[in-house]
């Protein structure tokens, strides 16, 4: 036998040959698959947050009416504690400790409806406001017999939507939120939300507000 010469038997062994298609993984198709579905649910994640934005928006805009009227009814009683004719202001943003965050006090026409008009709260009186056309105690959302219109109270949102409530001063009645202008993400919303057979944002919030 030659020298160091190595028996056959004692060779290293000799592993199988595997295929690509052999290994363990993901194929095309199932990864074509994952991917469909992490955009899906990425999707419906998506459009809960922004449903979830909505009505935080909504909720606090409603709380801002909420406080002008609470404010209104304070004022009135501290002028009738300090024996003055009780009289509600021409400005329902008027005497405010703390105004909502947008608002224009020196604005006297109506949100555009632009993007640079966003989250931003004005009060339109006299002329301006007559535009709006005047609204029924019943559209107001009183039960008085008469309603006197002079002025609106605008609230542009961020998604570009205009919401209006009509306000009389010889009352201090804020009417109930009228919707002046949609944008089109509000449209598309509302639309999917009745096609599903959901109440919108705004009709579930709706109240007296």
């Amino acid at each position: 036998m030659i020298p160091n010469e190595k028996n056959s038997s004692e060779q290293s062994p000799v592993f199988p040959v595997t295929r690509l298609t052999d290994r363990g993984g993901f194929t095309y198709i199932e990864l074509i698959m994952v991917i469909v579905m992490i955009g899906f649910l990425s999707s419906i994640i998506a459009l809960k947050f922004v449903e979830v934005a909505e009505t935080t928006e909504i909720t606090a805009e409603g709380a801002t009416i909420d406080l002008l009227r609470a404010n209104m009814i304070n004022t009135i009683g501290e002028q009738l504690i300090n024996g003055q004719s009780a009289t509600f202001p021409i400005n329902p943003f008027d005497n405010l400790t703390k105004v909502p965050q947008g608002y224009d006090r020196f604005r006297t026409t109506k949100p555009t409806g632009n993007s640079s008009d966003d989250d931003m709260w004005i009060f339109v009186r006299g002329d301006q406001a007559n535009a709006g056309g005047q609204i029924t105690p019943q559209q107001a959302g009183t039960t008085l017999p008469t309603f006197r219109l002079d002025g609106f109270i605008y609230h542009q949102r961020r998604d570009s939507t205009v919401v209006r409530w009509a306000y009389d001063s010889s009352t201090g009645v804020i009417s109930k939120r009228l919707v002046e202008k949609e944008s089109d993400l509000k449209r598309q919303r509302d639309f999917n939300a009745q096609t599903r057979g959901d109440t919108t944002k705004d009709q579930q919030l709706q109240k007296t507000r």
